[in-house]
């Protein structure tokens, strides 16, 4: 069976597989792992290979990997970002620079359709990403996620103190509440520049990440969700690996 862990910069998500079968999952704030709480893996034998995806830091790889190696006598992958797996070519020109959870995701939406994607992980910060049809990473963009935007505004101003994160109603209608004007507003950047850059490069939408659905329900544009690209990804075939800590 295979443990394979995203280390977000908020939140770790982990699954164990059984071949292509989901047989365990669990997520628990990065902040504990950080702090030395062991990641709980509740009903969880049998384990053989670990994988890492991580964006979270050094001190991650070595609490997770003196925990596995405690617990079920095995190292821990971590996952790397290299200039080319299979047919997919990393658009960095250093490739080491990029993000690994962006790289996985690229790798596991190519995998998927083979097609010109626009592949939005939707996090802390909500990254964007572009790969041709023929496997180019063309690079991308990063900006602030939903619940950074509005934190700068609660700690930007005296007088916007945001109570709530999701957006309801129309966006494209003026709010009548500053907690709704703040809402409908950061959400309507971020939808606007996703679907500018998928038609501006005419591809497919691909969405991802713990805030994909509240940007997802207010896209015009179709989108395709998938929960768990950055998992998908640590299983796509070429992928580099390094082992995390040392014995």
């Amino acid at each position: 069976m295979i443990l394979q862990i995203d280390a977000g910069n908020t939140r770790i998500k982990w699954r164990v597989l059984n071949g292509s079968k989901v047989i365990h999952q669990g997520h628990q704030l990065t902040a504990s792992v950080l702090a030395g709480e062991p990641l709980k893996l509740l009903g969880v034998t049998g384990l053989r290979l670990a994988q890492l995806s991580t964006v979270a830091g050094d001190t991650i790889i070595s609490n997770l990997s003196k925990q596995l190696r405690e617990q079920f006598d095995i190292d821990l992958n971590v996952a790397k970002v290299s200039a080319q797996v299979g047919v997919v070519s990393c658009g960095y020109s250093v490739p080491a620079k990029l993000g690994v959870d962006r790289w996985l995701a690229v790798l596991a939406v190519f995998q998927k359709t083979g097609r010109s994607s626009v592949v939005v992980d939707a996090g802390s910060a909500v990254t964007i990403d572009l790969i041709t049809g023929d496997g180019v990473h063309q690079g991308g963009y990063i900006v602030p996620g939903i619940r950074l935007l509005q934190d700068s505004l609660w700690k930007g101003t005296d007088q916007v103190k945001v109570e709530q994160l999701a957006c309801s109603g129309n966006i494209y209608n003026p709010a009548t509440s500053t907690d709704e004007a703040v809402a409908r507003g950061c959400t309507l950047m971020l939808v606007t520049l996703i679907e500018r850059l998928a038609a501006e490069h005419d591809a497919d939408l691909v969405i991802t990440g713990g805030d994909a659905m509240l940007l997802k329900v207010q896209l015009s544009a179709q989108a395709d969700f998938y929960a768990d690209l950055v998992l998908d990804g640590l299983a796509v075939e070429g992928v580099r690996f390094d082992l995390g800590g040392a014995k």
